[in-house]
């Protein structure tokens, strides 16, 4: 996801001074379009990064702040031995140093301005957020090391470019970035209880960066190199996040199916379930009516297509761990005793040409005047989401965030359901007795 515009204008306003200043001039030439390339850089790099510190690193480590002030000065440079001759005009070491420096100050004062604008104009939960994930403070800090560096006693301008990189002064952040983003991904899918596969990726991501990160003198992974690393990662792991999603999804497509022939014989559906309670009565009749003779070959032709391309059977739900995995992390919609009442008692009924007894829509029919369908725990993901941004961003952060949305109610809200919570042992037990 590309930074913010408004932060983006803000940071980028101070480095479009060089262009303009330069077109002011009525200066074109090769270095102007060295400078325009650079500043389109920049540009690029606002749509490419995630936050501003991450913006900043790329922009140290390809040097470009130093490169657009090195341009600028040499088209003034070529400007001025036009107009005036060479005498007196001609750049030289100490004046490329004192420019390059003077970029990385104005660097640092740009970083703190864009910053601050930017925390004028946040909400108070923008704000919370901002300080955690863009406060430039680190970034700065390398930026002074180089600083201090140039103003070491008997400093030349070699020496300083030199020093920079046998240092590791122009890579620093690009490490440090890298690391933080990778474990902040891979916290928070273990915070958030993502699926094994994913939690196991970013971790292999981590392990992969720390192995690549240790060969190199100043523990840092190229980012070309550590693109090709990461995307290997990725790739190793679609073949299964593709075959286990596509397996859970004819699961969940299956059981739904089922769900809703059984509803459809149910006297509330008309007048109480989206989306039949909002059509004319006779309308909503009819749909029920073509759901309960067609649901039914539905479902087994899904079955099918199970069976063929995954060899499982329907009942294998039970035993699949994205199931559990949905169960457990209160993911699942339904109550247990729902889940239960359809594998046990309406699936067997499913069957082409048949209809379901009377007996086991008036149980379904109980169920939902007790209001037992629904999983007490499905509000759970969204707590958990909420102690996740607050550890993160600041207790009250969540708080905070939903108030500005208006959707202060989400932390009033709880399920009205009356089942008993999932209990997963239990529930293998009774399916497979």
């Amino acid at each position: 996801m590309a930074i913010d515009k408004m932060m983006l204008d803000s940071l980028t306003s101070g480095y479009k001074f060089y262009i303009d200043d330069l077109k002011n001039r009525n200066i074109t030439g090769e270095y102007y379009d060295t400078v325009e390339a650079l500043y389109n850089r920049i540009l690029e790099l606002g749509d490419e990064c995630s936050d501003m510190n991450q913006m900043y690193a790329k922009m140290q480590n390809e040097n470009i702040m130093v490169k657009l002030s090195d341009a600028y000065t040499k088209a003034l440079t070529e400007e001025g031995t036009k107009k005036y001759g060479s005498s007196g005009n001609v750049y030289d070491d100490n004046y490329l140093m004192k420019n390059n420096v003077e970029a990385l100050r104005n660097s640092i004062k740009a970083m703190r301005d864009s910053f601050d604008d930017v925390m004028k104009k946040a909400s108070p939960s923008e704000k919370m957020r901002l300080m955690v994930d863009n406060n430039p403070e680190t970034l700065i800090k390398s930026v002074e090391e180089m600083i201090a560096l140039s103003e070491q006693p008997g400093m030349t301008y070699a020496n300083f470019l030199r020093l920079q990189i046998e240092q590791g002064l122009d890579t620093v952040m690009q490490g440090v970035t890298t690391r933080s983003v990778l474990e902040k991904i891979l916290y928070s899918h273990k915070a958030l209880m993502s699926p094994d596969y994913d939690v196991r990726m970013w971790e292999e991501k981590v392990q992969e960066y720390e192995k690549a990160a240790s060969r190199n003198r100043f523990n840092v992974v190229d980012l070309h190199e550590w693109a090709l690393i990461s995307d290997r990662i990725e790739l190793k792991y679609i073949p299964e996040r593709t075959r286990r999603t596509r397996i859970f999804d004819l699961f969940m497509n299956i059981l739904g199916k089922i769900d809703e022939w059984c509803i459809a014989y149910c006297s509330y559906t008309p007048y109480e379930i989206f989306p039949w309670s909002g059509m004319p009565l006779p309308d909503a009749l009819r749909s029920l009516k073509r759901i309960q003779k067609t649901a039914p070959g539905l479902v087994k032709e899904l079955e099918k297509m199970l069976q063929h391309y995954f060899g499982l059977r329907f009942i294998d739900i039970v035993d699949n761990p994205d199931f559990r995995h949905h169960v457990l992390t209160n993911f699942v919609d339904e109550s247990q005793e729902l889940i239960e009442f359809l594998l046990m008692e309406v699936y067997p009924q499913c069957k082409p040409f048949c209809d379901l007894p009377s007996e086991i829509i008036h149980k379904r029919e109980q169920m939902h005047r007790g209001k037992r369908e629904g999983n007490p725990g499905r509000n759970e993901p969204y707590r958990r989401m909420k102690r996740y941004y607050n550890e993160v961003y600041g207790e009250g952060y969540m708080e905070q965030y939903m108030k500005e949305q208006n959707m202060s109610k989400m932390d009033s809200v709880d399920t009205d359901s009356q089942a008993a919570p999932w209990n997963y042992d239990a529930f293998l037990q009774n399916v497979k007795k």
